[in-house]
């Protein structure tokens, strides 16, 4: 009669790879956090324009602006008039996320309204009708700004190994004539980005007139 044993398993050399496997993933994530890129604002550009808003001057924000920039903050604080108004400085782009299109030349405004429980609700029109409503959260800085409800990060691989991370923030304050200040922060970063010069990271703020 043949009779079957089973075999066990070499535990100690079990208890070593399982540590191992730990260890390394213990690596992965302190350098996930310790160098992972992240996009972060400066108030550099913006300090002596913007208003210092506090808690109970949130509503001072709410109001009809331009939907295009009409001044853009240097890093240095510097204001340029823009000539021109690029794709890229899509005010709807930067708070919802969604791909409708704006041209510079047509009649649009948003209407900006502070509301309750931390809230701002955005609607974006073109000659007077409403093409895109965006309510969004928002939390106030130590600075007077609203930090958006609509950050955003991803993480793909391992961060500055074999992977990169993408992330991106806005904020908006009120500007010392009464426009609306918009800051937003881009970052693209990673190893493989940064060996062949892809990596992407900015600070952009632009000013928006008020209309009313």
């Amino acid at each position: 009669m043949l009779t079957s044993t089973s075999i066990q398993p070499y535990t100690n050399d079990h208890r070593l790879k399982n540590n191992i496997s730990c260890f390394r993933q213990g690596i992965c994530i302190t350098l996930c956090l310790l160098f992972s890129g992240c996009a972060s604002f400066s108030d550099r550009p913006i300090r002596r324009h913007k208003v210092k808003l506090h808690k109970d001057e949130i509503s001072k924000i709410s109001g009809t602006y331009q939907l295009f920039p009409d001044l853009a903050y240097a890093k240095n604080g510097v204001v340029e008039t823009l000539r021109y108004q690029p794709i890229t400085e899509h005010f709807h782009q930067y708070i919802s996320k969604r791909g409708i299109y704006f041209k510079p030349s047509e009649n649009v405004v948003v209407d900006l309204k502070v509301m309750d429980n931390n809230q701002i609700r955005f609607h974006f029109k073109k000659d007077s009708i409403i093409v895109d409503s965006v309510t969004l959260s928002a939390k106030l800085q130590s600075r007077g700004l609203l930090l958006l409800g609509n950050k955003y990060v991803e993480f793909q691989g391992v961060p500055y190994i074999l992977g990169g991370s993408k992330s991106e923030k806005t904020r908006i304050g009120l500007a010392s004539d009464g426009g609306l200040i918009l800051n937003h922060a881009y970052d693209n970063s990673g190893a493989l980005l940064l060996l062949i010069g892809a990596g992407l990271s900015y600070d952009s703020a632009y000013h928006f007139k008020r209309i009313k």
